[in-house]
């Protein structure tokens, strides 16, 4: 609705001539902006105000209302004036009022318009588009350009309704699998917590959930070009079959410590080939298997957080810091459980969704 179509919805209410449906609009409003409702009870004031004895106290008050005016550039009360000295036919006193209240009504917009907008202007900025998967569940996005996103569990793609035209620019939290589509005029770049990476046409998994102690950037195709947020000067070009690692406590720490010649640690290593399909672990939740390779229980705990969707507590401190090896497909989580405690010897609590370890 625009703010004209309010204003004339106002008038209406305090003249006593709203239907229904015009009372119901304006309540919808209201209720929208409750900012306005000062200004319209100002209007009631006025309009509740009873006529005065003379023409001239009504001369007055309308001129007063257009003197206060006049202090803002904004109106040009050249036409008024002359108005004001044609001769003037009869008119009757309530109408001085209504014309008092009209450039009242008008200051207010004026007013409102004025300090709404900043508002404005940020709504005016592009609009996004955002892909949320909830834990236990993955999807698959195709974006305006072609390009394939498959997104984790518990992860999001954000990425502005403009896309494709003149960039190609998306947010990543979480986990998710690139295959880009390739335009060396316009470069795909995904921006995470800690890095920024740009591609022209490539396949890629970025695995960057923010309670993780590491962010994950692992090359199967093609070449990236990764930049670490806190050191925008160095620039680490990516091979196939290559990971970069970057240590995300390591970067909260020199934030709190302010000490920012305090660089993350940063690690390049190669990827690992599963036997006998030759394939890598770091993509293969894209078919819904669960691998996991040298990682902690700790860090499993939490990969099986967000593919099962339950919440995992271990308890005891030395079976935390374990290493494991293995994966899971189409296990149930009391399934994968129970082969876990043949890698090693744990005990189990369940309450409602919590799982609960310990020896």
């Amino acid at each position: 609705m625009s703010q004209e179509r309010f204003w004339v919805l106002v008038a209406k209410k305090i003249a006593k001539e709203a239907n229904e449906q015009e009372l119901i609009e304006l309540n919808k409003q209201l209720h929208d902006h409750p900012e306005w409702q000062f200004a319209i009870q100002n209007l009631e004031n006025i309009w509740q105000i009873q006529s005065p004895n003379q023409s001239n106290e009504a001369d007055d008050a309308f001129m007063l209302h257009l003197n206060k005016l006049a202090d803002h550039k904004s109106f040009d009360l050249t036409e008024v004036d002359a108005i004001m000295m044609a001769p003037k036919p009869f008119i009757p006193k309530w109408a001085y009022y209504a014309a008092a209240s009209l450039i009242f009504i008008i200051g207010l917009t004026y007013f409102i318009t004025r300090e709404t907008a900043p508002k404005a202007i940020a709504k005016s900025q592009p609009e996004s588009n955002e892909i949320s998967t909830r834990l236990g569940s993955k999807s698959q996005v195709k974006l305006p350009d072609g390009s394939i996103v498959w997104l984790n569990s518990g992860s999001k793609l954000v990425y502005p309704k403009e896309f494709g035209k003149t960039m190609r620019e998306v947010s990543l939290t979480g986990e998710g699998y690139f295959d880009v589509v390739k335009n060396k005029d316009v470069p795909f770049i995904i921006n995470t917590k800690s890095i920024r990476i740009k591609v022209l046409g490539t396949i890629f998994n970025v695995k960057a959930y923010p309670e993780d102690k590491q962010t994950e950037t692992s090359l199967i195709k093609g070449r990236i070009e990764v930049t670490i947020k806190n050191r925008p000067d160095d620039k680490i070009i990516l091979s196939p079959n290559e990971k970069l690692i970057v240590e995300n406590a390591f970067v909260e720490i020199a934030k709190k410590q302010k000490l920012t010649e305090v660089l993350p640690a940063v690690s390049i290593n190669k990827l690992k080939f599963i036997t006998p399909d030759s394939t890598v672990a770091e993509n293969q939740w894209v078919e819904n298997k669960l691998v996991f390779r040298d990682e902690t229980f700790e860090e499993l705990a939490l990969m099986m957080e967000r593919w099962y969707n339950v919440k995992i507590e271990i308890q005891t401190a030395s079976l935390k810091s374990t290493r494991m090896n293995g994966n899971f497909e189409k296990e149930t989580v009391d399934q994968a459980i129970e082969a876990l405690k043949l890698i090693i010897p744990f005990k189990t609590i369940q309450k409602g969704n919590t799982i609960i370890i310990y020896q």
